[in-house]
């Protein structure tokens, strides 16, 4: 498993670049695929260490 930061690093730079970057509409779309994809990552992983407990 990727370190957590991970994720949360990929969700900023794709944030960014959907904010600050030109894109294509096609470009535009994948990017938005890939944060939603890390988001759901993201949002899996905090699921799975709360069921963890402390």
């Amino acid at each position: 498993m990727r370190d957590v930061r991970d994720i949360y690093q990929e969700i900023a730079e794709q944030r960014a670049e959907l904010m600050h970057c030109p894109m294509t509409r096609k470009e535009r779309k994948e990017a938005q695929r890939r944060l939603e994809a890390a988001l759901a990552e993201a949002e899996r992983r905090l699921r799975e260490y709360q069921d963890e407990g402390p």
